[in-house]
Parts: structure tokens; C-alpha cells; sequence
């Protein structure tokens, strides 16, 4: 990013009040950075903060400010033209207050009832804001977001600060989730300017859609000398009316301090790239609970995912034993954690503090598919010795079936926030999932687990305690007063040890007590579901479900795996292009959105990078074919010379294209596009793809070298880059006994940098390239491994077979 001279101000929109106001939350600047690099909602931060106000904060020098910036790089996509009419909109339209009845986000449709005049992202906005010459106040959240909620129920919905929003200002509502490059361009203007950032993301803008000022969450009132939201439109509508002139040029300074960097550079070796992460991670591990740091602890999966790769790397020597003792220790304690759900299945967004035991109580699509390819690869690590991690594999995959269309496609998140009863006027956070003592008591009533009280038993494994188990730390407004959020504190050996028990019979026993426990949560008010498909997610679960076959070796997940893949091509697919997402219609139906709205990069990469994992233990050329030609569609909608953009071509709204450089909650779609292009070049023997990616990390380099913490993803494929990968070529019938006890090998071990190519014929898709032309013309069956640049002698035993994969 281009920062003039040795220091860089950010200009302070509302310069007079900036002395006055500028207090809060400053002081935990650094920890405002790394929550945002978690992609967190606002909750834990509020516990400390309450009350975000927005501030523009002087940035110091010049390498503070790009690494505030670098925090989140991100983009705006071009939005088109207007929809056509829908002939149910004039229905729709009468049935709502505002024009966000017209949309399909679950999101959206949330606030379609508020009296405030909102407009979705689009040129309608657009227009009226220059027409009127009015500041646009853009707010972005999305459906599951707890302090969205919040700020709904406290300002949106109140007819007094509606009135000030109307008279005065373009009111503009955006899905983060629908409209990422939106979320992500404004985002990184919010951390830079405050050094925090959350959501739901409040920015004001000028009607050319440049910033002006922007926060997070503003309460409603004035409160010890914090700033309410009313007060705020007040001063920008004023401050507006006397320095719009001057509030416009600043806007555009700021707009182009937020063009990315296109340098590019060397890359440092991939041992001192792995060596660097697994210190950083290192240095921060809970040896005692797990995980890295203190509260609030993620389950960040391309973290766990890098330790993987550096457990399993043989360059890593003895390391790689400390490694798996960290993976091993963070998985089991999150399993036994509250951010576990025991009795619904799957987990939480994260816990709110540091054991593992009150989550926040969302729960992801996104979460969900990459701990699943996480659990299962670390399965396969440790020789699928470990009964409780193939437990936790197949419960993440019953949570994913709950949240399944009937055609294959998965929803994309569960709220934190439901009713506590049916009766109930006020949601409350984790209402849905935490237990009252006595309610356990009575629902398990005189049932016996050998002489023992199942009651007993059960709450000696969740740790049910009388008055709850909430610490109140943990809890600050009170909601999860005399509640338990279950978790385990013992192992079984010693919970069965306490009441006289084998571990069969408290197996069995939890299993029945968890079965009534859930019967009896299934009559609760149900928290809200966002129905919307994101194609990058679909991806991301095919991943998931494929490792987990790979891992288990039990059919039901490719399975899954290819039906999601099917939904993809039948829904979010159209004329060899991807779309962003899809939404549930009545009767189960799917709907297309308004704007009908295209995909953005890191679908293409993550859909990619599925296909590919499919195609590796299937052997299906159909989904080899479709992942080149969606990374040929990728590479011309999104290349940028060195990596991959947010979006496509920028419109007139937004003049800046960003390319993501943090993998947080998500990776970025660089680093899965740069190991694809790997994985493509192995198959297809293309040196072009090899070329991209080294492109990719010659322009993430400084990222790399410096601060290689924040590109994890991308740092195991720079190691595969650099040290070759291990290729497998099964030529021959595919049911041929070698070939399936190949595959059934290959399943078994996790091996380091691994490509697959099947070849039944010479005319197939994986004999393109000479030296697998030249296999495939071979005696058949025969299995080829190829380390790096050189190929071994044709394996056509099962004994020759069994002595190479004895050697890996």
C-alpha cells in the first residue's frame, strides 16, 4: 500500500471532537488487531468495551500504518444494473416498511420491517445519495451477528433516531456474507482509522462512496462520556452541511491509501517460513487447556491445518512430535470443551474465554467444514489410533446434515440468539443450548446406569453444577445466570471409575441421556438458521467430506461430498461462471437473488480445490475437467499479475481492487489458488501452472518474510513449491485389486504434499503431460510415485506396493 513519507496521518473527519472523544479503546490496540485477524463478531470485545464508538485514529508512522492496513486488504465487486421487476415485489413491497422486503438475504429481511428507509447496496442508492446530496450511513452485519442484533432491537428500530437516519441520510444495509468485497473494503478502512473492528460495521460515506468516519457497534444513548448513535448523526449531518467540500477530497485521499501493493519480490525458504510460524505458535501455546493464547480462543482452522503439514513435513525432525503434541492437546480439549455442542452436535463460533467452555454461541458452515477436514487429517496423521477423534468426525458430519437442503446444499449458519421459551418476548444468547440443573434432573428422572443414578453420572461427565457453571466473568449481562453449558472435565476412564462403572456402560449411558436431553431441546424455540448457500462454503464442506472419507473410509461422505457438488453445478453454476449464493424459497424451493449476484474469488478457489479432492479419490475425470476450467475462468475474471483479487472489474462505485492477504476464519483465495495451481501442474505436467503460483508468493513476499504468521494456508503451499510434491499415477482399470489397495493406502496415511492422478487410458485427461502419456502406454495396472522431479520404477505387486508405502 502507498503511504506518503516517513509518517501518515489519518485525516480526522470531525477534527474538533477528535481531542475530546478519542479515549476509548485505544489501549488495546494491538489486541483490537488480532481480534480482527479472527474475523470476530463484537460480543467478547464488548465485555471490556461496551459501547464502540468511532474513532479516526493518527496513525504514528509508516510501517505502523501498513501493518494496520494489511490487517484486512479487501475489495469492492461491481454490483451491475438494477434487477428486472418481480412481479411478487409490489405484494412484497406492501407486506414490508422498506425495500429490503424486495431482497432474498435472510439478513436484509431482518430489517425489512425497520422504519428506517434502507436501500440494498446498488445504484438506486447510489443516485439518490448525489441527487440528494446527502452522506450515506452504510451498515454492514449479517444474520447470526448477536450485536447485530443488538443494535437493531436499540437504534434501527427506533422511530426517533429513524427520523434523524431519514431526513438525513442515504441509509444503505449490506449481508457481509453476500457481499464480501463491500464488507472487506470498508472493514479495512474501520481497523485502519481505529485499530478495531467487529461487527455489525457502521461507516459513513460520501455519496461517491468514500469514507468519512466508522465504527462498529454505537449504543444508543449517550453513556459515561461514550457517544450514542443519535449523537453521532447529529454531528456528521452537521458537520456535513458546513465541511462536505473538505470531507469529500479527504474521502478520496483515504479511498487511494487503500490500493493494494503490487510489489514483488523473493521469497524466503519454506523451512524458515515453517520455522517462523511453529515459533510464533509455539510461544503462544496452552500447554495446560490447549489452543494458542488466552481469551477468546478460535478454533482457527488454517492454524491447526499448518501444524498438520508441519507435523507430517520431513524437514521438520523432531519439531514435528512437539507439533502433533500441541494438535493433539487443541483438538481433544476443544472436543471436551463447551464450545463443543455434546447434545446438538458440531461446535460454536469460538469460546469467550480461555478453556474451551462458554462459546459464543453461533455456529458456521465455514467452522464446521474446515474442522471436519481438520479432525479427519489429523486422524490420518496419527494412524487412526485415536477412537474419540473419529467420534468427533462423524458428530461434525450429523450437525452438517441438519443444516442440509434436501438437493445436496448446505445453510450457512445457525444464530446465538433464540427465545428461552415459547412465551418469551426477549431472545437471549445461548437460550437454545445451556441447562438448568434441575431440568436435567427431571428429565432423567430414576433412570439407573448399573447401581448408578444416571442423573449423577451425567452431571459428574458435563460438569452440572447446582447454580450453574457460568462464571460470571464470562457472562456480563447476566443471561447464563444459574445455566450449564455442558463440557467435559473428566476423562471416561475416570467418570466410569467415580460411579462404579465399565466405560461400555457409561458410553451407553451418556449416549441414552444425550438422546432425551436433545428430544427435550428440539421443543425449544429454535434459534434462527440463515438459509442462504454460499458457493465458497459448498466447497468448503465437499473438502471436509472428503477428508473424512479418507480418514474413516466410510462411503457415506464422498458421498455427500459429490450430492453437494451436484447442487453446486445444478444451482450455483450457470454458462461455466460460479455464483456468490442461493437462497431457500417457499416450500423448500431455490431461489436466485435479486441481482443474481456472481462469485467472487475465493469461491472459484475453494470450489477448485473440492473438485480436486474429489477427483483424488474418485478418479472421476468430470471433476479434473471442472476444476481446469473453473481455474481458466478464475484466472481471467481475477488475476492481478501476482495473486488473485477480491472480485472482478471494480465499478463506478468503488475504483479500488484489493487482493486479501490474512487467512483468517476463511484462508484467502491466493493461498488455496497458489497449492491448486500445484495440485494442477502435478496432473496435467503444465509448467504455466507452476508459474502462477510462483507469482503468487513472489507478491505475497514481504507478507512471507516478515509476518508469515498471518498466510499459514499459503506457507505450506510455498513449502510444496519449493520441496516438489509427491505424486501418485494408478494407470489401469480402476477396480483392478492393485489400484484399490493403492487408493485404500493412500487413504490410510497422510502423506506430505500429495497429488493423484488416475489414467485408464492414454486419451484421458491425467496422460496429457509426456511423462504420464508415457505410463499410461505401460503394462497395466501399475502404480508410479514420483518425489519432487523423478519418478520410480512401475509397482504391479501388492508386496512391492506394501514395502513403498512401509517406507513413507
Amino acid at each position: 500500500m502507498a503511504l506518503p513519507g516517513e509518517r501518515f496521518h489519518v485525516l480526522a473527519q470531525l477534527e474538533h471532537l477528535q481531542s475530546k472523544y478519542t479515549g476509548t479503546g485505544h489501549a488495546d490496540m494491538n489486541r483490537h488487531e488480532w481480534v480482527v485477524n479472527q474475523h470476530r463478531d463484537t460480543r467478547a470485545f464488548q465485555m471490556s468495551h461496551p459501547g464502540m464508538n468511532t474513532y479516526i485514529a493518527v496513525v504514528e508512522n509508516e510501517s505502523r500504518a501498513r501493518t494496520r492496513f494489511n490487517l484486512i486488504n479487501r475489495m469492492i465487486q461491481p454490483c451491475g444494473p438494477p434487477p428486472e421487476k418481480n412481479p411478487l415485489d409490489d405484494y412484497r413491497f406492501a407486506t414490508y416498511k422498506n425495500r429490503l422486503g424486495l431482497e432474498k438475504s435472510p439478513y436484509l429481511l431482518q430489517h425489512a420491517n425497520n422504519p428506517i428507509d434502507w436501500y440494498p447496496w446498488g445504484e438506486e442508492a447510489f443516485k439518490k445519495a448525489k441527487e440528494s446530496n446527502k452522506p450515506i450511513f452504510l451498515s454492514v452485519g449479517y444474520s447470526t451477528c448477536h450485536w447485530c442484533h443488538v443494535m437493531e432491537k436499540e437504534s434501527f428500530e427506533n422511530e426517533n433516531t429513524a427520523k434523524i437516519l431519514n431526513e438525513n441520510f442515504i441509509a444503505i444495509k449490506v449481508d457481509r456474507e453476500e457481499r464480501p468485497d463491500v464488507d472487506k473494503l470498508y472493514m479495512a478502512f474501520v481497523v485502519a482509522a481505529s485499530g478495531h473492528g467487529g461487527w455489525p460495521m457502521s461507516v459513513f460515506l460520501t455519496p461517491e462512496l468514500h469514507p468519512i468516519t466508522g465504527g462498529t457497534y454505537f449504543p444508543p444513548d449517550d453513556n459515561r462520556g461514550m457517544l450514542g448513535f443519535p449523537t453521532i448523526l447529529n454531528m456528521i449531518q452537521t458537520e456535513w452541511k458546513k465541511e462536505g467540500d473538505n470531507l469529500r477530497k479527504r474521502g478520496e485521499q483515504i479511498i487511494k491509501l487503500l490500493q493494494p501493493e503490487t510489489a514483488s519480490g523473493d521469497v524466503n525458504k519454506s523451512e524458515e517460513v515453517f520455522q517462523s510460524i511453529y515459533s510464533h505458535k509455539q510461544s503462544s501455546f496452552d500447554s495446560r487447556l490447549g489452543g494458542f493464547g488466552g481469551a477468546p480462543k478460535f478454533p482457527k482452522a488454517s492454524d491447526l491445518d499448518f501444524l498438520i503439514a508441519f507435523s507430517s513435513a520431513d524437514s521438520c525432525g523432531d519439531k514435528s512430535k512437539e507439533s502433533t503434541t500441541m494438535l493433539q492437546k487443541t483438538l481433544e480439549s476443544m472436543a471436551d470443551g463447551g464450545i463443543h455442542d455434546h447434545i446438538g452436535t458440531g461446535f460454536h463460533r469460538y469460546s469467550v474465554d480461555g478453556e474451551w467452555h462458554v462459546p459464543h454461541f453461533e455456529k458456521m458452515l465455514y467452522d464446521q467444514s474446515q474442522l471436519l477436514a481438520t479432525y479427519s487429517d489429523f486422524h490420518r496423521l496419527t494412524g487412526k489410533k485415536n477412537e474419540n477423534i473419529k467420534f468427533v468426525i462423524n458428530d461434525i458430519f450429523k450437525y452438517m446434515q441438519k443444516i442440509s437442503h434436501k438437493e445436496g446444499g448446505f445453510y450457512s449458519a445457525e444464530d446465538a440468539d433464540s427465545l428461552p421459551k415459547n412465551d418469551s418476548k426477549e431472545k437471549m444468547e445461548g437460550a437454545f443450548c445451556v441447562w438448568e440443573k434441575e431440568e436435567i434432573k427431571k428429565l432423567l428422572g430414576e433412570r439407573k446406569i448399573g447401581s448408578a443414578d444416571l442423573f449423577d453420572v451425567v452431571a459428574d461427565y458435563f460438569d452440572v453444577e447446582d447454580n450453574g457453571n457460568v462464571p460470571r466473568s464470562s457472562d456480563p449481562h447476566g443471561e447464563l445466570k444459574n445455566k450449564n453449558v455442558l463440557r467435559k472435565l473428566l476423562t471416561d476412564d475416570e467418570c466410569a471409575a467415580n460411579h462404579y462403572l465399565t466405560v461400555e456402560e457409561l458410553k451407553k449411558g451418556i449416549e441414552e441421556a444425550k438422546q432425551i436431553l436433545w428430544e427435550a431441546r428440539t421443543k425449544r424455540p429454535s434459534p434462527h438458521l440463515d438459509s442462504k448457500m454460499v458457493t465458497a462454503w459448498q466447497a468448503l464442506a465437499i473438502s471436509g467430506l472428503v477428508k473424512a472419507y479418507q480418514a474413516t473410509e466410510d462411503v457415506k461422505y464422498v458421498e455427500r461430498a459429490e450430492k453437494c457438488a451436484a447442487f453446486v453445478r445444478k444451482y450455483l453454476e450457470e454458462n461455466g461462471e460460479l455464483k456468490r449464493s442461493v437462497y431457500l424459497g417457499g416450500e423448500g424451493n431455490i431461489e436466485q437473488g435479486h441481482q443474481n449476484m456472481k462469485a467472487f474469488s475465493d469461491d472459484y478457489a475453494f470450489m477448485i480445490q473440492g473438485l480436486l479432492d474429489l477427483y483424488t479419490v474418485l478418479g472421476k475425470n468430470e471433476y479434473l475437467e471442472k476444476a481446469i476450467e473453473l481455474q481458466k475462468t478464475c484466472d481471467q475474471k481475477f488475476w492481478s499479475g501476482n495473486g488473485y483479487f477480491i472480485s472482478e472489474q471494480a465499478d463506478e462505485g468503488v475504483s479500488v481492487r484489493m487482493i486479501e492477504d490474512q487467512d483468517g476464519a476463511e484462508p484467502t483465495a491466493t493461498s488455496i489458488a497458489s497449492n491448486n495451481l500445484l495440485r494442477l501442474h502435478d496432473i496435467l505436467e503444465n509448467d504455466e501452472y507452476r508459474e502462477k503460483a510462483n507469482k503468487c508468493f513472489r507478491g505475497a513476499s514481504e507478507r512471507l518474510n516478515k509476518f508469515p504468521i498471518a498466510l499459514p494456508k499459503m506457507a505450506v503451499a510455498l513449502h510444496r513449491w519449493q520441496n516438489g510434491s509427491t505424486t501418485f499415477v494408478l494407470v489401469g482399470q480402476f477396480e483392478s485389486e492393485l489400484l484399490v489397495e493403492a487408493r485404500r493406502r493412500l487413504n490410510e496415511k497422510l502423506i506430505e504434499n500429495l497429488s493423484v492422478v488416475h489414467i485408464r487410458s492414454e486419451n484421458e485427461i491425467g496422460a496429457s503431460g509426456p511423462s504420464h502419456n508415457a505410463m499410461s502406454q505401460g503394462p497395466q495396472p501399475a502404480v508410479y510415485m514420483c518425489k519432487g522431479f523423478a519418478c520410480g520404477l512401475p509397482i504391479r505387486s501388492i508386496d512391492a506396493l506394501d514395502k513403498l508405502f512401509n517406507k513413507l
